[in-house]
Order: structure tokens, then C-alpha cells, then sequence
């Protein structure tokens, strides 16, 4: 529903600063707020990664689904380091991938295990 893909901005209190729609086919699951105070939304279904001003305004997308350098594979949460820089768990992949907040990827690390 429209309901799932909306971004509501609260205070500290928890009332409603704003609430804004976002324009998005896919199956919105993470969000993080960058250092900028852009909104930072995970597209699980898609593979993406938008990011949207602070009044809902879209800024930029990257990613997409695959398994190389810059692609997402079942993206799952997203995060911002103390560097500024974007940090996405990917389920599919077994890995952890990071890039700036421009979307430039920057590395990867981490793998499938295996059971012994």
C-alpha cells in the first residue's frame, strides 16, 4: 500500500516534523538518516539505495541487484558510519558493502560461511 512507503521525520518527543512519499515500485525495508540529514531508504526488491532530502525531495539512487563491485545482492539493513559513509548489509551476498554518500562504492568485506 501508499502507507509502506512513506517517510514520517519525528522530534526527540515524537511528534511529526513532516511526513513525505516516496515515488518507488519496489519493497522499502532500511533507513538511516546521513551526517547531511539526507534520508537514506534500502530497496530490498530492486537492489537500490535512495537518498532524499530531509523535505522528501530525491536526490540520487545506486546499486541494483548483482553481485559486483557497486551492486547489491538482497540488500538488507542500511546504516551511516562515524565517517559519513553508507553501510549495507546484503543477505544475499554474505557481505557487508560501503560507499560514499554520492554512491561511489568503496569496499566490501565479508563472505558466506560454511557449516562444519
Amino acid at each position: 500500500s501508499d502507507n509502506n512507503r512513506q517517510v514520517t521525520i519525528l522530534n526527540r518527543q515524537g511528534q511529526v516534523i513532516r511526513s513525505f512519499k516516496i515515488k518507488n515500485d519496489g519493497s522499502l525495508y532500511g533507513i538511516a538518516l546521513s551526517r547531511t540529514g539526507n534520508v537514506i531508504v534500502s530497496d530490498i526488491s530492486n537492489g537500490y539505495i535512495s537518498i532524499y532530502t530531509a523535505a522528501g525531495e530525491f536526490v540520487r539512487q545506486f546499486g541494483g541487484k548483482g553481485k559486483g563491485q557497486g551492486q547489491l545482492s538482497n540488500l538488507f539493513g542500511v546504516a551511516v558510519n562515524k565517517e559519513g559513509h553508507i553501510v549495507v548489509a546484503e543477505w544475499g551476498g554474505h557481505c557487508v558493502s560501503v560507499f560514499t554518500e554520492e554512491g561511489t562504492f568503496l569496499y566490501r568485506f565479508g563472505h558466506e560461511g560454511k557449516a562444519e
